[in-house]
């Protein structure tokens, strides 16, 4: 029934099926993209992590509720909530940032293509 629900190109917490391979197809095409000489721009739209459609704040009060202490509802605090990311601007990285749930449309620029 999984399959039928699931999209084919959702890697990630599925039986049988790798997180990594979407980075390798991503890499793959952009390797491919730069041997024929083809410019372009890549860009990831989805920055939503799994967590990211429940109130993180009721899943931390729920694990301690279950008794996973308060050590461990820390970290886990802490990784839903930091996520940080670099973007490749021809080959070279930016300054890493923290993700967000919005971008101010003036707060960031690439050149002359705003980025929203």
């Amino acid at each position: 029934m999984g399959d039928e629900v699931v999209s084919e190109f959702q890697f990630a917490f599925i039986s049988g099926r790798n997180i990594l391979n979407s980075v390798l197809i991503a890499n793959d095409i952009i390797n491919h993209m730069k041997r024929r000489g083809v410019e372009g721009v890549t860009f990831k739209v989805d920055f939503q992590k799994a967590y990211d459609s429940m109130d993180r704040d009721f899943f931390i009060f729920v694990m301690e509720s279950m008794s996973f202490g308060e050590r461990w509802s820390v970290w886990i605090r802490r990784c839903i909530s930091s996520a940080t990311i670099s973007i490749l601007v021809n080959d070279a990285p930016t300054n890493r940032f923290y993700v967000k749930r919005g971008l101010a449309k003036e707060s960031a620029r690439l050149g002359d293509v705003p980025v929203a």
